[in-house]
């Protein structure tokens, strides 16, 4: 039933149990996984326009009916569990990911994952955010190919407050190596520790992206369109 207490990992119903101290589905310590229903009743929305075989906007927020959670799918995907190629949400899969846990070739989020990330925690080719681990980095504290960071850096190239690094710049070291790196892609880089123009490029980046994902939208929908002008029976 919708207002059973249940399983916040699986799911699974946990009404009249008494004897067990695990869950019969998944395993988990019911102590640990108990949840009790809402009276917050969540919210379903999915849009009549289907693009690429996915709604243009689908709304899963929630428990309803019978879902505990809401796992929303579509072009733009906003829910508790959300994957498209906009997803906004707690646990976000998407082209562009904003959310807690956020996976996307751009992810943005409390922890990121992806191609271009940004987040309190963040690993990516291209990473920006408090700890960061990937390719080329900036952040507090840094782990990478290449990284900058005005705190502590752990890279083969590295230009920080402090740096561990095979070539770097710091308060604990100056390599001839990695002065002469930096001073080459300071135009990438910066001038200095603090990562901005980083930050600003890699802006930058996310911003053609999207542009890039809207004008794939774009001709998809007038594709469809044109599709359905000459053969309405086509028409959902």
């Amino acid at each position: 039933m919708a207002r059973d207490p249940y399983c916040r990992n699986c799911g699974y119903s946990l009404r009249g149990l008494t004897e067990s101290s695990k869950c019969p589905e998944c395993g988990q310590p019911i102590v640990e996984v108990l949840e009790r229903p809402s009276m917050v009743v969540g919210r379903r929305y999915t849009s009549p326009t289907v693009i690429f075989g996915l709604p243009l906007v689908h709304i899963a927020i929630g428990p309803h009916d019978e879902e505990r959670v809401g796992r929303a799918r579509g072009i733009i995907a906003i829910g508790d569990q959300a994957t498209g190629w906009l997803a906004i949400g707690g646990f976000c899969r998407g082209l562009i990911a904003v959310g807690g846990l956020a996976i996307g070739v751009v992810a943005i989020g409390a922890a990121a994952v992806g191609a271009l990330s940004l987040g309190g925690l963040a690993v990516g080719l291209l990473a920006i955010g408090g700890t960061v681990f990937g390719g080329a980095v900036a952040g507090g504290l840094a782990v990478a190919a290449v990284a900058v960071s005005a705190g502590l850096a752990f890279a083969w190239f590295a230009r920080a407050g402090f740096a561990h690094a095979v070539h770097g710049v710091g308060s604990n070291v100056r390599d001839p190596q990695a002065i002469a790196f930096f001073e080459e892609y300071a135009w990438l880089f910066g001038a200095d520790s603090t990562g901005f123009k980083f930050m600003a490029w890699m802006a930058v980046a996310v911003f053609l992206f999207a542009v890039l994902l809207f004008l794939t939208l774009l001709v998809g929908h007038l594709s469809h369109a044109s599709r359905l002008r000459s053969d309405p029976s086509q028409m959902r």
